[in-house]
């Protein structure tokens, strides 16, 4: 599990699938991962896509995604 800003968020969602329902219920900047329209474009975008689109910073958003990868093993 290392990941960067040029890993597809694609290879994570598939790595650990629970994170596209958890995301939006833990942090309200990625609410948009609610529906549908919205988690098949996520899942095109790289970790540095998807900071500039919603406005978290790149290291910010690694850092939730490895704590919350952590937290649920």
């Amino acid at each position: 599990m290392n990941y960067d800003e040029k890993t597809k968020l694609g290879k994570i969602l598939d790595e650990h699938p629970w994170l596209e329902q958890e995301l939006p219920k833990r942090y309200p900047e990625l609410k948009s991962m609610d529906n549908p329209a919205s988690r098949f474009m996520a899942r095109r975008m790289t970790v540095k896509d998807a900071s500039r689109l919603s406005g978290i910073p790149a290291d910010r958003l690694l850092k939730m995604l490895t704590d919350l990868i952590a937290e649920h093993k």
